[in-house]
């Protein structure tokens, strides 16, 4: 994998404006919210990297100003970093990776000893075998403005994390899609909804779903495609509108304000498999060449009606209430079925326990005939064996013929 990583210059896409060589691959990187000279990124390594723009060479190549311990670092590649707006310095960070840990970091406090100031292993407590699993992250999402203390973390195994940091306590506060509706596969993009921070957006397998962090199972979602999708997020500026990219080159726009049970729009960027998307006035579009398209976007992309919020509200809300309405009755369906199920249960039982009995009087019975074949075969041998015997012994004593 190469070690070079791009800032580019619009004005002049030919070649890049600045190089960034870490230690290792990185497999993603974020500018600083707050100063956006800084950037991090995360490596194939498990390291974090940490850039200052200033202080780059003339040549335009820029090396990490802080890179963490490997021994303190993660133990799988870093698939997601989020800077936090906690404090007024935004010298704070969060990573995530496949190693089932999340790691927060204070980017002024990172020397040769020093590591993460907080950690959570994310585990699941219940499995049929009793024993903890790790899952894996694959994405991250926070959003400040909606609430400084939630984190949502993407895993391996389809189900997503709803993790709450406090002080002195940090804990996984909900699991969605663990009874219902998680992905077949990894979860590659989380975004909260711009407009309704409330609702989520979810990337992986063959679909896109949307979901509310009041309820464990998803409320929305689209049909599967015929490829499997890489990524995905909301239009910032329309509050029904998302994009999703696949591995078969093409970009679907999904408008649910107008329709949910089909794509709106779809455009064939690229003959490589598409591995990244952000919105912005453009749409930056990375494929697995190592080729970023930009894509201008339409008005009807950007411009929405003017009650699209309001009416996005509602249908959200309407299918939250869908959904937790066939959740409720089916849990009532869950309390009154074991009754029926025991006496069900016990008249299976009682057929089953009857008819093992029958069958093992018929196979002793089967058995009591064999032995008493066997026995009249035995005594017909061995009457026949006495007959042979005799017969042999009258001819041996008989006088010759000759």
């Amino acid at each position: 994998m190469p070690k070079q990583s791009y800032i580019w210059n619009l004005r002049d896409p030919n070649k890049p404006e600045k190089t960034l060589e870490a230690p290792s691959p990185l497999c993603t990187m974020v500018f600083n919210h707050k100063i956006s000279d800084i950037i991090a990124g995360g490596s194939y390594n498990g390291s974090i990297s940490f850039f200052d723009q200033r202080k780059g060479h003339s040549s335009g190549v820029l090396k990490p100003v802080i890179t963490t311990v490997l021994e303190r670092s993660h133990h799988d590649p870093v698939y997601d970093i989020y800077w936090l707006s906690v404090g007024k310095s935004g010298s704070e960070c969060v990573s995530t990776s496949t190693d089932g840990r999340l790691l927060w970091w204070d980017m002024k406090k990172i020397d040769e000893k020093a590591g993460p100031f907080d950690e959570l292993v994310c585990e699941e407590k219940v499995t049929p075998d009793g024993a903890p699993k790790i899952m894996g992250g694959t994405s991250l999402e926070y959003n400040s403005e909606h609430t400084p203390l939630k984190y949502l973390v993407g895993t391996e195994q389809g189900v997503i994390l709803q993790v709450n940091k406090r002080q002195k306590q940090i804990q996984i506060q909900q699991t969605f899609g663990i009874d219902n509706g998680k992905h077949h596969g990894p979860v590659y993009a989380l975004q909260r909804n711009f407009q309704h921070p409330k609702y989520f957006l979810s990337v992986g397998d063959w679909s896109a779903k949307i979901w509310s962090e009041e309820l464990k199972q998803p409320i929305m979602q689209t049909r599967y495609h015929n490829s499997y999708l890489t990524d995905g997020c909301w239009s910032p500026s329309r509050a029904g509108l998302f994009y999703l990219t696949r591995m078969d080159g093409f970009l679907d726009v999904w408008d649910f304000f107008y329709r949910q049970n089909e794509v709106a729009y779809s455009q064939k960027v690229s003959d490589a498999v598409l591995t990244s998307i952000q919105i912005g006035p453009l749409a930056a579009i990375g494929d697995s060449d190592g080729t970023v398209s930009m894509l201008s976007l339409c008005k009807s992309l950007v411009q929405g009606d003017p009650r699209e919020k309001e009416i996005m509200q509602t249908v959200f809300e309407r299918e939250f209430r869908r959904e937790k309405n066939l959740e409720v009755a089916k849990r009532l369906a869950d309390k009154t079925k074991p009754a029926k199920e025991k006496s069900n249960k016990d008249k299976i039982a009682a057929k089953l326990e009857s008819r093992l009995k029958d069958i093992e009087t018929e196979f002793y019975n089967i058995i009591a005939d064999d032995e008493d074949q066997k026995e009249a075969i035995k005594a017909r041998g061995a009457q026949q064996n006495n007959n042979e015997n005799l017969g042999n012994t009258g001819m041996e004593g008989a006088p010759s013929q000759k």
